[in-house]
Parts: C-alpha cells; structure tokens; sequence
C-alpha cells in the first residue's frame, strides 16, 4: 500500500511539473528583435547574437513581424526570416506573380506562413530553413490559422499543416463531397471538423490523424 501511495505521489509530481513547463512555453517571451535601418536588415537574437543583411536598391518593406522565437520581413523582392537557431538571415526571392499581390503572412511564436497565389511557404524555429508547397491549381484558401508550434492551412480538396519541429508538409486529402466546418489551433495541437470526420496533428508527430464523427 506504500509503495502504491509513493508511485501516485510521484505521478502527480511529475504530471505537476510537465503542466508548469507547458504553461511556461506557452507563455514564451519575444526573444528575436529586427529592425531596418537605411541600408540594412537588423537581427537581435536572445539579446546576444547579431545578423545583418543588405537591403537591395529599389528593395521596399511591406510587412514585417517578430513573436517569440520568430522575426521576418517581406519586401516587394524576397522573404527573410530568422528564429533563435538561426547563425544568418534566411532568404527566399519571391515569384514573377507573387510580386504583383502581396503575399498574405501567419506568425506564431515557432512558425512563420507565407500565403502567395501559387504557394505556402514556411518557416519554424527547428525546420532548419525554408519549406514550402504548391496550393492545388486552380484552388484558393478556405481556411487558415497559426499558433505556437503550429499552422494550418485549408483549401477545397485538401489540408496542410505546418509544425515548428518538422522539415516538411503534412498534406490531408478530403474525401469526394467532403467539406470543411471549422479550423481551430492551439499551441501544439491542429484540429480540423469535416462534414465527415475530425482530423487533426500535432506538433511533435506532425502527422495528420483522422476520426469518424
């Protein structure tokens, strides 16, 4: 009966602590700072490490974000984005066509979205650079959202979700007549509900999992 006592006491303990440190994380403090300055694009990293980067001739800002470990600018030419594991600026030039609209951004504390007509592009504190995907052609977005480790990203045929912790694209195809109800995230969780089913993913498996209603 000791012994019972003793491993439950050491359960709560330790089920204690894991809730302390998600409640923690998920209170992240903003630990990337950028700037622009005439001629250069500024990263403060943890307060300790220092990137810069040239701005082109003619090369115009037209947004610009940082949350938690994350911090990016969009400029009328490229994409550059920075995160805590980052030792450089990380530089993605944007398409023809990607330049004439400007591209819709997502940023959450891990994880940063680029939405252009043609492509998802992403980029999270442990991908190790840029990821992207082509949207379906001929498909728009019916759905988006970011938080934490995660974003989602829906049109009609199909969903993707993005992870701070994974290199690459979770893609979800809906079955015939399937449509989408609603899109919710939390900050390591993707739960998507169907006409049919509830599907979701998280951060640290990034894989999508689904269920029958």
């Amino acid at each position: 009966m000791r012994v019972d006592r003793t491993r439950w006491l050491m359960l709560m303990v330790v089920l204690c602590m894991k809730a302390t440190w998600a409640m923690a994380y998920e209170e992240i403090e903003d630990l990337v700072d950028i700037y622009a300055t005439d001629g250069q694009f500024i990263a403060l990293v943890d307060g300790r490490r220092h990137f810069s980067e040239a701005i082109h001739s003619g090369e115009a800002i037209v947004w610009q974000g940082a949350k938690g470990e994350i911090g990016a600018f969009l400029t009328n030419e490229r994409l550059l984005a920075v995160s805590l594991r980052s030792g450089q600026w990380n530089t993605r030039y944007l398409k023809i066509n990607e330049k004439k609209e400007t591209p819709e951004m997502l940023i959450a504390a891990h994880l940063l979205i680029m939405l252009t007509g043609e492509r998802i592009v992403g980029f999270g504190t442990h991908t190790g650079g840029f990821i992207q995907t082509r949207i379906p052609l001929g498909e728009s977005i019916v759905a988006k959202d970011s938080e934490g480790r995660v974003a989602a990203v829906v049109t009609a045929s199909r969903a993707f979700g993005f992870s701070a912790n994974r290199r690459g694209v979770a893609e979800y195809r809906f079955r015939l007549n399937e449509t989408l109800v609603s899109l919710k995230t939390t900050y390591n969780k993707i739960t998507l509900r169907t006409s049919q089913r509830l599907i979701t993913l998280d951060a640290e498996e990034a894989v999508w999992r689904s269920f029958y209603l």
